[in-house]
């Protein structure tokens, strides 16, 4: 015998002597075992074992079994799960095409292959197993169609539902031992069918005995709303792993439970680890600020605030346990925060003053050179009014970022946690914030509206019926205006509804949470009224009085384009103010300018109100 024949042999034997059990080269599923084989002398162990499969090969040149698993080896032996990164990549595709080009049309080649190609090749790759499929000449057996199903449905998945679902049912038909249970599922709850949802994963929890596997649907559980039994298998995953159990879902679930002082043992565990702790302590705290008495919550406050001070920056949250308890007694912090607070408002309060200060300095200069300024509106409305609105505007902008999105603003402004993903805000907060806001600048209005100038909301030389037809003309104009300005300016090719106004996510929200009515009062009843007040009453009058209507008309329209937040539309805005303006010198009232801005929105509320059917 050849003497590397001979050392072959002696390795071999050596190596089943350190292996009982070992499976056959020619096993399915082989490769895992052997990957577990390498140890510290991963190169020598690497080399050793491919001789070994090379081995087997000669000696059983047909099985296409131990290729394939020679292949999956050299995949496998090398592959870091934390990186993601395979050192011997190259040498596995090298592999699956000589496998590939010896057997062409063979089911487990054509299977391997397809696991490791990615889009239009995958596709490529598993229609063209179909069609081996089809021409009867190699003997497919359901498992291996079953795989070839599941990775048709897992390429869908996200693009084609319907077809995800067709090939996810085919492999599961064809293989009962697999589990396509959480695709099948996630499908389902995309189409909008929680109920097969639910019990697709309730039929296919006997025999699963995969932690990350129970994990996930327990979670899909408790987003469908089985509390009770994504409980039992958060209990079963526990008993398996520890380390897989999301203690703030499992929170979640005890809250829905109302067992308050459970969710609250989760969440404090949650605490003990080092990473983003911040994170873990402010989520325990909106818990107790819910659901705990005062002491507790102040504690759990304070241990906050020894973490990252930053954290409450405006004493809003101490003031919300204020609300909860006023008699807990306040440290220097806190009243330090407070302070703060105060200072911030105080700064709102004199901010209108940039751009207010201009306006009167530039009037007494044109004064002192006998530019006499000939108002053409007989406004009452002087800068005094003008700074108060602005003041409003500004309050209003802070409360609500302070009541809605206060802690997220403050984690992204002063760099509070660690955060990887954008916080998507749900429909109720947008819809609330966007009300509040309504609110606050009607009562803002309000303010300002006596009735020595209400004569200027109704007054007008226009006819109503007039000024409706105006309205639908102006809508008109707006359209032919955006499609034109797109060809100047790169806008995103968004539905004409987006563009005409700016504040889509929330209008949309309104629409899906309180309904179209709802909507037409805010943004095409008070918003219009508001804004044209606001913009084509205070300002503009006010500003005319030092300035000119000319130049009052371009501020006030130029204001209007900003507070819109779209830089790509400021020219619409812009031409948007710059016309109601127009009307308010034309017909001497405010009157003409609401209709033509009521239309212009409740046009967008329909627009929009078919989006959200």
């Amino acid at each position: 015998m050849p003497p590397k024949i001979t050392l072959l042999f002696f390795f071999f034997f050596c190596y089943l002597s350190n292996s009982q059990n070992a499976p056959n080269f020619g096993d399915l599923e082989s490769h895992k075992y052997y990957v577990g084989q390498l140890e510290n002398s991963k190169d020598q162990d690497f080399q050793r074992i491919i001789g070994l499969y090379d081995n087997h090969i000669r000696n059983h040149p047909s099985e296409v079994t131990a290729m394939v698993e020679r292949c999956r080896f050299i995949g496998n032996s090398y592959y870091d799960e934390y990186e993601g990164y395979n050192l011997k990549f190259e040498e596995t595709q090298d592999c699956i095409e000589q496998l590939y080009g010896k057997f062409p049309m063979h089911p487990q080649v054509l299977i391997y292959r397809a696991e490791n190609l990615y889009g239009e090749e995958k596709l490529d790759a598993l229609q063209e197993s179909l069609r081996s499929m089809s021409n009867g000449k190699w003997n497919w057996v359901n498992i291996e169609k079953g795989l070839i199903y599941e990775m048709l449905g897992d390429y869908f998945r996200y693009t084609d539902q319907k077809e995800s679902l067709r090939y996810y049912l085919q492999a599961q038909d064809l293989n009962k031992d697999l589990d396509v249970s959480i695709p099948l599922a996630e499908s389902y709850m995309e189409t909008g069918n929680d109920e097969l949802a639910k019990n697709t994963i309730l039929s296919h929890l006997n025999g699963d005995t995969i932690t990350w596997s129970l994990n996930t649907k327990a979670e899909m559980l408790l987003e469908l709303g089985e509390t009770s039994k994504a409980l039992k298998l958060f209990d079963e995953v526990r008993q398996k792993d520890s380390t897989f159990i999301d203690n703030s879902e499992m929170a979640k679930a005890m809250v829905k439970l109302e067992k308050y002082g459970l969710a609250r043992e989760f969440l404090v565990k949650d605490t003990s680890v080092t990473w983003n702790r911040l994170v873990k302590l402010q989520a325990l705290f909106n818990h107790d600020l819910k659901y705990s008495d005062s002491g507790i919550t102040i504690h759990t406050y304070r241990n906050l605030q020894e973490e990252n001070s930053y954290d409450d920056f405006f004493a809003i949250k101490r003031l919300r346990i204020f609300l909860k308890d006023p008699f807990l007694s306040w440290n220097f912090t806190e009243l330090l925060h407070l302070f703060f607070l105060a200072v911030c408002i105080a700064i709102l309060f004199i901010l209108p003053y940039i751009w207010i200060l201009p306006v009167y300095n530039v009037g007494l200069y044109l004064k002192k050179k006998s530019r006499i300024v000939v108002p053409k509106l007989n406004f009452n409305w002087g800068l005094k009014h003008f700074w108060i609105l602005s003041f409003i505007y500004l309050l209003a902008q802070f409360l609500l970022m302070v009541f809605f999105y206060y802690e997220e603003n403050i984690n992204a402004f002063f760099e509070v946690t660690m955060s990887f993903e954008e916080l998507e805000e749900d429909d109720a907060s947008l819809a609330k914030s966007m009300l509040a806001f309504v609110f606050l600048m009607t009562l803002g209005t309000l303010a300002v509206i006596k009735k020595n100038v209400l004569g200027h909301l109704y007054k007008t030389k226009i006819g109503l019926w007039e000024s409706i037809k105006l309205g639908v003309a102006f809508v008109i104009f707006n359209v032919i205006f955006l499609k034109v300005l797109r060809s100047f300016i790169p806008l995103d090719p968004t539905e004409i509804s987006q563009l005409l106004f700016n504040a889509t996510p929330e209008i949309m929200a309104i629409l899906k949470t309180y309904g179209f009515g709802i909507a037409v009062f805010a943004v095409a009843v008070l918003g219009p009224i508001y804004e044209e007040v606001i913009f084509r009453g205070v300002i503009l009058g006010s500003v005319e009085k030092h300035l000119g209507f000319i130049t009052a008309n371009i501020l006030q329209a130029s204001m209007f384009a900003i507070i819109h937040f779209n830089l790509s539309l400021f020219l619409y805005y812009l031409v948007f103010g710059l016309i109601t303006g127009y009307y308010v010198k034309r017909t001497g009232g405010l009157i003409t300018g609401i209709v033509l801005h009521a239309i212009n929105n409740f046009f967008v509320l329909v627009l929009l109100s078919f989006l959200v059917r």
